[in-house]
């Protein structure tokens, strides 16, 4: 098991736990957060979930098997045009102010709404539902990215590969979105 709280050890049979993912926003009464559970067997994100108490919401997906949330299919966003596109930027402190700031700006000046909800678990979530065209943020942890990143795989979306170079404890830069954005957010991201 490997966990933000727990720490622990990456194996060839591996759960991957963060209990309460946007945990400021639980701490302040806001109902965006979340519990994210991953399993990997032999590096490969098999099962996972993400469950959104406050709301009652399960997200749900298997490799090969399609995503859920509740009892309904999730298919990610048809959206084309970033001028067109709901796309979330994840920050916290330890990212690169300055770097933040510039790919924010270039994705307003592209026409893209760009908001951060707190929970990049949750948010991940919602990329595989089409409720966000995408999400885009310079180092994720496992325990916040892979659950959400095999949502959006199995509801059609596209993924930048993850983790990173480091491995999976080390987790890595996370670009998810709709199809037709993929390309043209990798390229103002440049990771």
């Amino acid at each position: 098991m490997l966990g933000e709280e727990t720490g622990g050890a990456v194996a060839d049979r591996l759960w991957v736990i963060d209990p309460i993912d946007g945990t400021l926003n639980f701490v302040h009464g806001v109902r965006y957060w979340c519990v994210s559970i991953v399993f990997i067997l032999n590096g490969q994100r098999r099962i996972g979930a993400v469950y959104d108490p406050p709301h009652d919401e399960l997200f749900f997906a298997m490799a090969g098997g399609g995503a859920r949330v509740n009892d309904h299919p999730m298919h990610v966003s048809d959206c084309k045009r970033l001028d067109r596109a709901l796309v979330m930027q994840g920050y916290v402190q330890r990212h690169d102010f300055e770097a933040h700031l510039e790919l924010r700006r270039a994705l307003i000046l592209a026409g893209a709404e760009v908001k951060d909800h707190g929970a990049g678990a949750l948010m991940l979530a919602h990329v595989a539902t089409g409720r966000f065209d995408a999400y885009l943020e310079p180092h994720m942890h496992p325990w916040d990215a892979s659950a959400g990143l095999l949502m959006v795989e199995e509801a059609g979306g596209r993924i930048l590969a993850y983790p990173g170079p480091n491995g999976l404890q080390a987790g890595g830069a996370v670009i998810a979105s709709a199809p037709a954005l993929y390309d043209r957010l990798r390229a103002l991201a440049r990771w």
